[in-house]
C-alpha cells in the first residue's frame, strides 16, 4: 500500500474515532486537536500531487475532496484542545463525515501499513 493511502486511511480512522483520539492524547506529548487539523491540511492530503492521486481511485479522490471541503468549512468552529473538540457539534459532524468516507471506501477499522521492502 502506498504511503499516501496509508496516511489517509489511518488519519480518517483516527478522525472518526473518539476513543482513538483519546488514546492518542494519552500516549503522545502533542496537542491532538492541532495534529488532527495539521495532519489533514498540511501533511497528508495533497490532491494536486500526481503521486498522491495515483494512490487512490477516481471515486476515492472525489470522496476525499468532498471530505476536505466539509472539514475546511468547520475549521473556524473547532477549539484547539481535544477536550474542547470532543464537545463541539462541528467536530461530531467531521467525525461522522470521516466515518462515512471510511464506510464508502471500505476502510473503516483498517490499520494500514507501508509496503515493506522485499529483501
Amino acid at each position: 500500500m502506498g504511503p499516501h493511502r496509508v496516511n489517509i486511511i489511518n488519519l480518517l480512522n483516527l478522525i472518526a474515532s473518539r476513543s482513538e483520539q483519546l488514546e492518542y492524547q494519552e500516549s503522545a506529548p502533542v496537542n491532538v486537536a492541532n495534529e488532527l487539523v495539521n495532519q489533514w491540511f498540511d501533511d497528508f492530503y495533497h490532491p494536486a500531487d500526481a503521486q498522491f492521486a495515483s494512490d487512490f481511485s477516481a471515486d476515492e479522490l472525489v470522496l476525499l475532496k468532498q471530505f476536505d471541503a466539509y472539514y475546511n468549512e468547520r475549521l473556524a468552529q473547532l477549539p484547539d484542545s481535544l477536550g474542547g473538540l470532543l464537545r463541539t457539534r462541528a467536530w461530531d459532524e467531521v467525525m461522522d463525515y470521516a466515518g462515512g468516507v471510511l464506510d464508502a471506501c471500505r476502510w473503516r477499522g483498517i490499520q494500514a501499513h507501508y509496503e515493506s521492502p522485499e529483501g
